[in-house]
């Protein structure tokens, strides 16, 4: 649109001829007006009627129809109405009035009646027609327009994601095909021709030429894009009068609220349009958009269905596969169709598989390389990377576009999908401005062959790409976790196997020494012992067999329980620890050991596994308390907090205090030990039985005092009255 400031004062539009429009504030004054409307005022000066109401000037305009237009106005100002359309009669022609509200502003529009009413004949035509129209069948949308149109052309041009426009059907009177698959370059809609389109459900011209009726408003850049009669865009104008055509009309397509194209229909001839014809088209259109986007959707929840099959089935195998290479592997074909590619390929750690049309393993290396230093973006697509990058690479690439996926952080596990030239010819269109030289046109019109490009991967098939790559990377993860708890697992062997190791290297040792002694006793002294003697002895050596079978029993069962806890029965005490006492003292040269006893409670236990715990214990008590003169031996239980604590209490050398947090873990010694006899393997042993029992130990210790240790047992169920009596 050109806008010039005239000698009044005023800015002037010039607007397109075939009606009327006067422009109201919310106050109901005229703010701008046309010149056609000015005629009907027979007013010969702007300056009277801009900015005077509308109340004064009505009745001239609109005779006996200005109240109930005053009417309709207020309707629309105080949004009880959005708009209205009505025919009436102005100065004995009959017109359409219409009344709409934007920004504001009240626009009152007229333009002449050509028809009185459509036909049944027509309406019944009408209805066939939408009928007949299929979902996605824009041919035929195009065939049911022209019937009622009957223009030399009428297409549908799909605006694309890459900026050009495709022509993707055609109806014609003589039945050629003009523009058909032909695409226009980016220069045809540029963004700034959007909104003339996009804000209307459609825009007329009766005559391309005839735009030399004035609009005058007392405003500076007043928008006029609302109007019908606006001209059409001025690159559009010339290209359209380059080809000849004098009537068009422009019907705006919506599918899911977004901008996507037009269906234009183009006449040689100036051709009247009446405004009921214009509203059958637009519904038309709206019926036929209405089906393509329900066929979008059907389409988009079939193929979702697809999706979620092919999800499934994906995750499914990812958890079989040992790896994520071997699963993509057996799905290639329907990852390749879900993005509708001609080839895809796999690059794995330098490996590579393929499927469809794909470059050559040397190509792919090259690309991969390209990619990874140009981008470090995880999804990157290029409709025209031939086009753009083919100079960079040895060899003709079979492949006009791609899309790289990137899965995780290292470049080990790369998705590429590959699309095949999509041809087709392009016309481009360059404005010339206006120069004092007759013979330079104002546009140039060339045809070219589209070559090196792709069809643009749509957001189904981005959005299919984005949901594969959260699966793959749920997969490597979950499998990582995998390998972390195998590695886990496998390390937690072999150190559940070093310590059955050290269990029965060391709590073997005490039961065989005691064995050994024993045997060599009665040996040496046989001849010399009374039967009674003689049978204690033996008493003694078959109770240390019991031991080292009860130790090699525990031993089995907590390499099969691993992490379970051991099974648990009411243990009396009393014997148990003074013939533990007995044993362990024999074992070392300490005769003037005392051992005083408490309240020796019942525990909640595995026999077994209560020998390991108070052998090791007390043997250490006894052991680590030779050098003492008088060495003291204390044990004793209580109830506390739902458990049984059994406290082992000795005088012995006690454990440094910066020991004491290492004490449980295995060959950790205290610093005083000197030359005492160990391996550090014991308290781990005790600290690892009681986790088992769902228990607890605890160290108090003090150098060259001694040392207590606090055993906690958790009570299962109530003891038997008869296991607490004294």
């Amino acid at each position: 649109m050109r806008v010039d400031l005239n000698i009044s004062g005023q800015n002037t539009i010039n607007i397109q001829q075939f009606g009327s429009i006067i422009i109201l504030d919310l106050n109901l004054h005229i703010i701008g007006i046309s010149e056609n409307a000015l005629e009907e005022l027979k007013i010969d000066h702007i300056d009277h009627v801009l900015d005077c109401s509308l109340e004064s000037l009505g009745p001239t305009i609109f005779g006996k129809n200005t109240n109930k237009i005053h009417r309709l106005i207020e309707n629309i100002k105080d949004h009880v109405i959005p708009r209205q359309i009505i025919p009436i009669k102005l100065a004995n022609k009959r017109v359409y009035l219409k009344l709409s509200l934007h920004d504001d502003q009240i626009f009152i529009e007229w333009e002449e009646q050509f028809k009185k009413y459509t036909s049944a004949k027509k309406i019944n035509e009408f209805s066939f027609l939408l009928d007949t129209i299929q979902p996605n069948n824009w041919h035929l949308v195009c065939h049911a327009i022209n019937r009622i149109l009957h223009f030399d052309h009428v297409f549908v041009v799909q605006i694309e994601e890459t900026g050009y426009s495709h022509v993707v059907a055609e109806d014609t009177l003589d039945g050629q095909q003009y523009y058909k698959d032909m695409e226009f370059s980016k220069s045809f809609m540029p963004k700034e021709v959007f909104p003339f389109y996009s804000m209307c459900s459609y825009r007329y011209s009766p005559n391309l030429k005839n735009n030399n009726q004035k609009f005058y408003t007392n405003k500076q850049d007043f928008i006029l894009l609302e109007s019908q009669l606006v001209p059409v865009p001025e690159l559009h104008q010339i290209f359209l009068s380059e080809k000849g055509v004098v009537s068009a009309l422009f019907f705006s397509i919506h599918i899911d609220g977004n901008f996507w194209g037009l269906l234009v229909a183009h006449h040689g001839k100036e051709k009247n349009i009446d405004l009921q014809q214009r509203k059958l088209c637009t519904f038309a259109i709206q019926n036929a958009t209405s089906k393509y986007e329900s066929y979008l959707k059907q389409n988009l929840l079939e193929r979702n269905e697809i999706l979620r099959t092919a999800e499934v089935d994906l995750k499914i195998d990812l958890l079989k596969s040992k790896s994520v290479n071997c699963a993509l592997m057996k799905h290639m074909d329907i990852i390749m169709d879900m993005v509708d590619a001609d080839g895809f390929a796999l690059f794995n750690q330098g490996d590579v598989c393929f499927n469809g049309i794909c470059p050559t393993k040397a190509q792919l290396y090259e690309i991969v390389a390209f990619i990874q230093a140009h981008t470090e973006k995880s999804l990157f697509k290029d409709n025209n990377f031939r086009e753009t990058h083919a100079k960079k690479f040895k060899g003709r690439l079979p492949f006009a576009g791609l899309m790289y996926l990137k899965v995780g952080l290292l470049n080990d596990q790369i998705l590429i999908w590959f699309r095949k030239e999509s041809a087709s010819k392009v016309l481009n269109l360059q404005l010339n401005p206006l120069t004092s030289e007759q013979n330079t046109p104002r546009i140039v019109i060339t045809e070219s062959r589209n070559k090196d490009i792709a069809k643009s991967w749509n957001d189904i098939e981005i959005n299919f790409v984005l949901t594969l790559n959260q699966i793959l990377k749920e997969s490597i993860v979950s499998k990582l976790k995998e390998k972390q708890q195998w590695n886990e697992q496998v390390v937690a062997s072999n150190n559940e196997l070093e310590m059955l190791t050290f269990t029965l290297s060391h709590d073997l040792k005490n039961p065989l020494s005691i064995l050994k002694i024993g045997l060599q006793f009665l040996q040496n002294s046989k001849d010399v012992l009374n039967a009674v003697a003689l049978q204690k002895w033996y008493s003694n050596l078959i109770a240390s067999t019991e031991s080292i079978e009860e130790i090699i029993n525990n031993v089995v069962s907590l390499s099969q329980q691993k992490g379970n806890s051991l099974s648990k029965e009411p243990i009396p005490m009393a014997y148990n620890l003074q013939q533990i006492f007995n044993d362990s003292s024999l074992l070392y040269e300490n005769k003037s050991y005392e051992v005083e006893y408490g309240k020796l409670l019942p525990i909640w236990a595995e026999k077994s596994a209560l020998y390991q715990i108070f052998s090791n214990l007390i043997s250490n008590a006894i052991k680590y308390s030779t050098h003492v003169t008088t060495a003291t031996l204390y044990i004793n239980s209580y109830f506390e907090g739902g458990q049984v604590c059994y406290l082992i209490q000795d005088n012995g050398i006690g454990i440094p205090k910066e020991n004491l947090t290492q004490i449980f873990e295995i060959f950790k010694r205290g610093s005083n030990v000197k030359d005492i006899e160990g391996t550090g393997v014991g308290l781990s042993l005790v600290k690892r039985i009681m986790e088992r029992l769902g228990g607890s130990i605890k160290i108090e210790s003090e150098i060259n005092k001694g040392t207590s240790v606090y055993l906690y047992f958790p009570i299962v169920e109530d003891f038997p009255p008869s296991m607490l009596a004294d």
